[in-house]
């Protein structure tokens, strides 16, 4: 047999061969993720998704298999729809990933005003769901629902609320005028300020904003089947009257769900999805949240995904009576 000589050109193609497959190997070898990370938040730095948002953001880099940066980017405006559309539209490669309010995405999606499909986005867990509070100024003359129903009053609301404070004045058979604001601290300064009669927010923005009122403000109920028992002397709906069917309850709450656009790789998904278990479980994530006056609500990204539909379908249902409180 005649042994063939490996000429210099053929030792440098083998050697280009030899380094392309070791920095291949290399590259298989490194787990997701290699660079930071962008969890956007649609609303203003200051508010109870943004709070979350950073809270989490520190634990994530703590359980991440690579130690990279979590950054946070506010992308405000449309009461959360310029955010929630910049998330869909993001390269689905794990590296831009949201904290959203489930209930406003699902009544963005039932109005027609998010043509991204939200059921199709990538689902990671959730924070917090907290049911809504409803709370009044002083001088505003709403002491019961009676008083509500009698006067065309301002509602002030955040602009992803909008949909859940129209369905509960349905529900109590009561007119409004919505003021929308960016994030629940300008809502209550409003409320504080007496520039606008009444509130609805998540229970420990409204807690928060009650108990720096230094009086101008008080409770009138919570729209749930049940009360708080962070404020066992607030009514509920049902204790003062009122019969509501068990899907305006599904809707009336801020649930803070983590997603990703659609299409994310099951290996990155799988990653991300076992990184916020082990954040959201670890005592100091509690401790902030605690700290911080929030209730953790974890949830199975299965369990997310099913809640998201369950909303849109309810909010579907009655998308024309809401949009008929849209000025």
């Amino acid at each position: 047999m005649t042994k063939r000589k490996i000429g210099f050109w053929g030792l440098i193609a083998v050697a280009t061969l030899l380094i392309a497959l070791a920095t291949s190997a290399q590259a298989a070898a490194t787990p997701y993720p290699t660079k930071k990370i962008t969890i956007i938040v649609p609303f203003k730095p200051g508010g109870g998704f943004d709070l979350q948002a950073r809270i989490v953001a520190m634990h994530l880099e703590k359980y991440l298999p690579n130690r990279v940066n979590i950054v946070i980017e506010n992308v405000a405006g449309a009461g959360g729809k310029m955010g929630a559309v910049q998330l869909a539209k993001s390269k689905p490669d794990g590296y831009t990933i949201g904290v959203v309010g489930l209930e406003s995405v699902a009544f963005m999606r039932a109005l027609g005003q998010l043509q991204e499909d939200p059921q199709q986005w990538t689902f990671l867990g959730q924070l917090s769901s907290d049911p809504l509070l409803v709370a009044v100024n002083a001088s505003a003359g709403l002491k019961t629902l009676a008083d509500m129903r009698a006067k065309d009053f301002r509602f002030g609301v955040t602009s992803e609320m909008l949909a859940s404070a129209a369905v509960i004045c349905k529900t109590i058979g009561a007119k409004f005028r919505p003021v929308l604001f960016d994030g629940s601290g300008d809502a209550v300064l409003a409320g504080m300020r007496g520039d606008v009669d009444a509130l609805v927010l998540s229970w420990p923005s409204m807690m928060k904003g009650v108990r720096d009122s230094q009086g101008k403000m008080s409770y009138l109920f919570v729209p749930s089947q049940s009360r708080l028992p962070s404020l066992p002397d607030v009514q509920t709906l049902g204790e003062m009257g009122v019969r509501a069917e068990p899907g305006v309850y599904a809707v009336v709450a801020t649930s803070r769900i983590i997603v990703a656009p659609a299409g994310v790789d099951k290996a990155v998904q799988e990653i991300l999805v076992k990184t916020i278990k082990k954040a959201t479980s670890d005592p100091e994530f509690a401790k902030k949240m605690k700290q911080a006056e929030f209730d953790i609500a974890t949830a199975k990204p299965d369990e997310v995904k099913t809640r998201v539909k369950a909303a849109v379908d309810e909010f579907t249902a009655v998308k024309d009576m809401v949009k008929s409180y849209i000025r």
